[in-house]
């Protein structure tokens, strides 16, 4: 039986020649996202990034030409591979790895990446996110969420693809942060969904000292 990890996997390898011919065509509510997240960091003097979740490195090429120390990392081989072609330090890594890199990062960043989590394992990635963010640091998590649903979907008209998402409403997932990190703001965007109440949700976040 294939994992949620393996389903993943297939999923992104296939999809990493798509996300770097899409390069520019973000929406722009993830280009504030990621812009606020510097501006905290640059207030705090803070140097550097560890990206989970990097794609194909878009988000960590950009954290690079603003003169950020950044590691770039993805589940997928594809993906790192379109990351090293962008001239960045990128590995594959698991979210149950991250304590092997054996340092710390003064900040994380992690655009629809958690989503992947089942809720059941959700406090242990975090736990293990803080454990690898400075005491000082900003970690952003933003995912797609707003209600509770666990399922595996393929979108046609994109990956055409399955891959399982967990989404959590907007009370759960700030409740479920408290155990690891203070939070800074948190915000929902909508994002034009058909669906009630389903929208992105980005949080701001310090490790709980």
């Amino acid at each position: 039986m294939t994992t949620i990890k393996e389903q993943l996997k297939v999923a992104y390898d296939a999809d990493a020649k798509r996300r770097s011919n899409n390069e520019d065509k973000r929406d722009l509510w993830k280009l504030n996202c990621r812009e606020y997240f510097i501006h905290l960091l640059n207030e705090r003097n803070l140097k550097t990034i560890l990206e989970l979740g990097a794609g194909v490195g878009i988000d960590s090429k950009y954290f690079l030409d603003k003169g950020f120390d950044v590691l770039a990392t993805d589940l997928s081989e594809e993906m790192i591979n379109g990351c090293k072609e962008r001239g960045l330090n990128a590995r594959v890594l698991d979210l149950s790895e991250l304590e092997n890199l054996g340092k710390t990062f003064e900040g994380i960043y992690s655009m629809n990446v958690l989503l992947h989590t089942p809720r059941n394992e959700i406090k242990m990635v975090l736990k293990s996110i803080s454990n690898v963010l400075s005491e000082d640091g900003i970690f952003f998590y933003g995912v797609y969420g707003g209600i509770d649903e666990e399922k595996t979907i393929t979108d046609n008209k994109k990956m055409g693809l399955p891959r399982y998402f967990s989404f959590l409403s907007d009370s759960y997932l700030q409740d479920v942060v408290k155990e690891q990190f203070n939070t800074i703001k948190f915000e929902t965007i909508e994002i034009g969904s058909d669906k009630p109440n389903f929208h992105f949700q980005s949080l701001y976040l310090q490790k709980r000292i």
